[in-house]
């Protein structure tokens, strides 16, 4: 009898095989008539089968997220280029609106000295020869770029004296943090006399290197870089370094005298006695960005571009 089934169940799976084979499925899903089956369908019924809360008990939720990338999927979202360009133009925007303002007391000045030297020349154009603009470049809403444009007396002056306060600031701590180590170290302070002759000779050595290096490497020091400066020798072009160096050796002839510094405020192209002895000029320089007067003041200079 258990053999008959056995046989039995043979011939079956092999009838079936065959049927199987012979038919064909395009033929029987072109038979079906899905929207039929899915009008059949209660949705809702089957929803109400679905316990949520068991399904969600049975999610580990800390499980899940661990294998989440989360740092991927942050830099995917393009979030933090976002921040930083938001950010970044956020305090350029500000840095500019200060800068702008220096610019335009400058301008001011310019015209007030020349007004009374009787002067007159193209104050668009108020640059060194090879930054000298062949046409005022203005932009659609009335802003004039002056990039390039000689430095006046106000901008320089901040830019020096941020200098002095970086320059007080970094040796201040590095005198406290030397300080600091020698009494966790060896017991006692490190007994530093800056008053000394070898602690000043220290000092005007470091201070010396100070500009050098920062007119050498970037054309301009912290300071300058921080109210849009830059040194260029007199005719626009890049600062060389013999005037790098010239520059910083006889600066203290104008930072030390008045009739040093009356240069910036009097000369026609702004430069001080040091500027003349290093062949050098310092100019108004915002790069990447363009140095934009508002339109106001734009259209006081722009109509004595034909003097």
């Amino acid at each position: 009898m258990a053999q008959d089934r056995r046989g039995l169940g043979r011939l079956t799976g092999a009838m079936t095989e065959k049927v199987v084979e012979a038919i064909d499925p395009d033929i029987v899903l072109d038979q079906v008539d899905v929207n039929a089956l899915m009008d059949r369908i209660d949705v809702n019924r089957v929803l109400d089968r679905v316990d949520i809360d068991r399904l969600l008990d049975r999610v580990d939720i800390e499980r899940l997220l661990a294998r989440v990338d989360t740092a991927a999927l942050v830099q995917r979202s393009g979030v933090p280029e976002i921040v930083a360009e938001s950010t970044g133009r956020f305090a350029g925007s500000a840095l500019d609106t200060g800068r702008r303002q220096l610019v335009v007391v400058d301008v001011l000045t310019a015209r007030l000295v020349d007004a009374l030297f009787r002067r007159r020349r193209q104050d668009w154009a108020h640059c060194p020869p090879r930054l000298r603009p062949a046409a005022p470049r203005v932009t659609r809403d009335g802003r004039l770029d002056v990039s390039g444009r000689y430095a006046g007396w106000l901008t320089r002056m901040l830019a020096s004296v941020a200098d002095v306060w970086f320059f007080i600031t970094a040796g201040t701590l590095l005198l406290a943090g030397a300080d600091f180590l020698a009494r966790k170290s060896l017991g006692h302070g490190a007994g530093i006399d800056v008053s000394s002759p070898w602690w000043v000779a220290v000092v005007v050595v470091v201070g010396y290197l100070y500009v050098f290096l920062s007119l050498e490497v970037a054309g301009r020091t912290p300071g300058m870089a921080l109210v849009g400066l830059r040194a260029v020798a007199w005719d626009g072009a890049r600062l060389r370094p013999k005037a790098a160096a010239t520059r910083a050796l006889v600066l203290p002839l104008s930072a030390l005298t008045v009739v040093g510094s009356l240069g910036v405020l009097l000369q026609r192209d702004r430069r001080a006695l040091h500027d003349r002895i290093s062949r050098t000029a310092v100019v108004h320089d915002w790069a990447p960005r363009p140095v934009l007067l508002p339109p106001s003041i734009a259209a006081s200079l722009l109509p004595e571009s034909g003097n």
